[in-house]
């Protein structure tokens, strides 16, 4: 079980998955009897009409106290909200304080709106009774819910939403008048007053109870798993709750943590991470080569860098509130988030939400329990990622929990980073009885085959060659190779690092643009644009247009070279760039110039320019187009650039900030509000947007910086890559011409190689067909088969033309293709 919290109430609770929520909220509703009688009654609800302030149970403890104030300065709610450690329920002490007037003018309902398998239409609810204790049922398909409460319910009612419901009987009478016992098969509330005269009443006139949810299966079992927690105290279940989680923090290392209190069975010192790995695959360790002999992860590593104390809190928390997105029977999966972004604004219509699997999401939430000492919860998700592969090699752009897709979207860079996480859990020596190479093997013939072009970039939006897609492509087969090698597959190993080569060769040709109107704004040559149409136009669009999502036509398209994003920060953060690197520098500067807003909290970073993905200008939750805004994790990959660039003092500041843009509550939002401040919409300067919070890899991204300022060096970035083309700066010998990547220059001096999925025969000519040759091809073992075709004599200017010949059909391609020499 699983709940979130807003407003001061309980909104979604997921049972028995992570990815199904059974309640749209549950909050209480405070009546009063008006002293003349032709007046109305005093009606307040919660969640609107408080102001509510959160506090931890614990540090690093999901727990929450919560302290709800009447605006009008008539009561005040304090409630602790935990769940049941031995069973599934959801529990909540509540105390209810008049402030003006005695308790026994006062009504007190909860209200709970049942929305069983993320959907409100077709819920069951009723008054019922289990064993005599007066209880709310709700039931759809094979969950049930049962509501109680410890002072026993006075009044009972079940009506559907805005027809007959309890929240419009208290609005129009502040009681409940008509007392409907069953509503079936709709979106339906269902009301129980309290019996503040049954409940616990103290000497400052205030009265506590407990209010319990339990499911199960059945009705029945929901019944009876409340009725076994409502027979302990509150006080025991809510020691027990917080004892389980102060247990998982025995585990959790941070920068708060002696060495003395590191675990040295799952963990490593600081010093251990300024070695990477000898060459030969042993198991012992030796200094990093290079010109300076530093850590391959950052160009000053080695040395920890002190963290301000107020910044560790959300670390703990970071650590915890991953740990709390997996599921408890898919062990290791991992969901983007336990909210419902705009919830306030969305329907039935969408089932899945960001209670998803994506394996972006899943491999940075893993990798920062890696990073925060939690390897065996990471070891789970490397397993649940062998189980949900599919057949061809990628995975699903986001799945449900038994690895069915969802949307059907090909994101190359979700394909990529299992690779980097296996990499990770070796670096840590926590493979152990885990074989990740066939997992891997399948991966990157995916990636050989399919790339470098990506159907979805990581925002899942735009299709072509995304600098931030290329960078986890490429360095997730330069690791594969590394794989392939412990292997034995030395050839398998070579043809991943030809083709890793030739990528990373194109990066600039492809990415990087020169002269436009933003490099002369910023006072630079040129910068990486965050995307670049493939071969291929897609929607409809004029060769080297892209389209700008979630924008209102006449909006929605943009020469690539003007859409600007700081993705390109990944090329540094995964190895293929010096984070001086004179083009990694241009594109900062373009970026803090078109992307950086100040806030309250500090600065915060777009996506791209024109990014439509947020609220619109007056606040409204979007619906399909908006404006973006900034995003914490970004400022959170900006740090690390900072740390990797040598300037450890803007990355830690940065931390801060990230800090600053969390909730009360230690939640970090998928956006943060950066115009003027729009009370009405609850909207902030520096402060969450309606949103995705928290969101998984903002929470990852903080965990990883806290670990990275630590240690010193960039936490993820893969050694093998960094060593081969910062340090060594290794050229590529071949151009590769596929079917998915239609290259139609190479560099003079440089191998030909044709790519195809099956057995072909290449025939070609460099001549006009005045002369010919047949080069047959030679598999791979990776799904593909090539033909290295003889050109690296031909001049400047040279054109190859080709054609290819099917052996196993006996027949011809049809049509010919033509490469150039440049």
């Amino acid at each position: 079980m699983w709940f979130t919290i807003s407003h001061g109430i309980v909104d979604e609770v997921y049972y028995p998955r992570v990815d199904q929520a059974n309640t749209r909220d549950l909050g209480l509703l405070i009546t009063e009897a008006a002293p003349s009688g032709d007046a109305p009654p005093f009606f307040s609800e919660e969640k609107r009409d408080t102001t509510s302030v959160v506090h931890l149970l614990a540090p690093g403890v999901p727990g929450y106290r919560l302290v709800n104030t009447c605006t009008g300065r008539r009561y005040r709610v304090e409630k602790t909200v935990i769940t049941d450690p031995e069973r599934d329920v959801l529990l909540q002490r509540i105390r209810f304080e008049p402030l003006i007037g005695a308790l026994a003018s006062y009504r007190v309902y909860a209200l709970l709106a049942p929305h069983i398998g993320n959907q409100g239409f077709g819920n069951d609810g009723w008054a019922g009774e289990y064993k005599g204790v007066p209880m709310l049922f709700a039931r759809r398909g094979d969950v049930a819910l049962a509501l109680a409460c410890s002072a026993t319910w006075r009044s009972r009612a079940c009506g559907y939403v805005g027809v007959n419901d309890g929240w419009r009987q208290l609005r129009a009478h502040g009681r409940i008048v008509n007392a409907y016992t069953e509503a079936r098969a709709g979106n339906i509330a269902l009301t129980g007053e309290v019996d503040l005269a049954a409940s616990t009443q103290a000497a400052d006139g205030s009265a506590e109870f407990t209010i319990a949810l339990g499911f199960g299966t059945t009705p029945a079992a929901a019944a009876q798993a409340v009725r076994m927690s409502l027979a302990s105290t509150f006080e025991r279940i809510e020691k027990s709750y917080v004892a389980g989680w102060e247990r998982f923090h025995e585990h959790t290392r941070g920068p708060e943590l002696g060495e003395s209190a590191l675990n040295p069975e799952t963990t490593r010192l600081a010093a251990v991470r300024s070695v990477t790995e000898a060459p030969n695959g042993e198991n012992g360790h030796q200094a990093a080569a290079g010109p300076t002999g530093r850590d391959a992860r950052a160009p000053d590593a080695g040395s920890s860098i002190r963290i301000p104390s107020h910044a560790l809190d959300l670390f703990r928390m970071s650590a915890a509130i991953l740990a709390t997105h997996e599921d408890k029977h898919a062990s290791g999966a991992m969901i983007a988030s336990l909210s419902i972004p705009w919830g306030q604004s969305k329907g039935d219509h969408e089932l899945g939400g960001y209670h998803l699997v994506w394996p972006r999401d899943l491999v940075e939430s893993a990798g920062a329990l890696i990073a925060s000492g939690h390897c065996a919860l990471a070891r789970r998700t490397l397993r649940y990622l062998l189980s949900t592969q599919e057949a061809d090699g990628r995975w699903a752009q986001n799945l449900w929990l038994d690895g069915t897709p969802y949307w059907q979207g090909i994101q190359m860079d979700e394909t990529a980073f299992p690779i980097l996480f296996a990499e990770l859990l070796r670096r840590e020596d926590e493979l152990r009885d885990i074989d990740p190479w066939p997992m891997i093997r399948a991966a990157a013939g995916f990636l050989v085959a399919h790339g470098p072009v990506t159907q979805q970039d990581r925002w899942e939006e735009d299709g072509g060659y995304s600098p931030f897609t290329l960078a986890v492509e490429i360095a997730a087969l330069v690791v594969a190779a590394d794989f392939a090698r412990r292997a034995g597959e030395d050839a398998v190993a070579q043809v991943l690092l030809d083709t890793a080569d030739a990528w990373n060769d194109g990066v600039e040709r492809w990415t990087y643009v020169t002269g436009t109107e933003f490099a002369k704004l910023a006072g630079v040559d040129g910068y990486y644009a965050r995307i670049a149409p493939g071969d291929t136009p897609t929607d409809n669009l004029p060769m080297g247009y892209v389209p700008i999502r979630n924008r209102p036509a006449g909006a929605d398209r943009a020469r690539f070279e003007n859409v600007v994003s700081p993705d390109a920060l990944g090329l540094v953060r995964f190895g293929l760039r010096a984070a001086d690197d004179e083009k990694i520098v241009n594109t900062v500067c373009v970026v803090d110039a078109l992307l950086r807003r100040r806030t309250r909290t500090g600065p915060i970073w777009h996506r791209y320019n024109n990014d439509g993905y947020g609220e619109h200008e007056d606040g409204s939750p979007f619906d399909g187009v908006g404006i973006g805004r900034g995003w914490p994790l970004l400022a959170g990959e900006r740090a690390h650039y900072e740390l990797a660039a040598g300037r450890p003092k803007s990355a830690v500041r940065l931390l801060g900030v990230m800090r600053a843009q969390a909730s009360d509550g230690g939640m970090l939002p998928e956006q943060v509000w950066d115009a003027d401040d729009l009370p009405e919409r609850e909207l902030w300067n520096g402060r969450a947007t309606g949103s995705a919070m928290p969101l998984a890899w903002a929470h990852a991204e903080y965990a990883k910086l806290v670990r990275s300022l630590h240690d010193g060096a960039v936490f993820d970035l893969p050694a093998p890559a960094y060593e081969r083309y910062v340090r060594e700066r290794h050229p590529a010998r071949h151009a590769i011409w596929s079917r998915y990547h239609k290259q139609r220059t190479f560099n003079r001096g440089m191998t030909l190689r044709i790519q195809t999925t099956r057995p072909a025969l290449v025939h070609w000519s460099a001549d006009e067909w005045n002369t010919t040759h047949d080069t047959p091809s030679r598999e791979t073992g990776l799904g593909v088969w090539l033909s290295d075709l003889d050109t690296a004599a031909l001049p400047e200017g040279a054109r190859v033309r080709f054609t290819l010949f099917w052996p196993d059909e006996q027949a011809w391609l049809g049509r010919d293709y033509e490469v150039s020499v440049q």
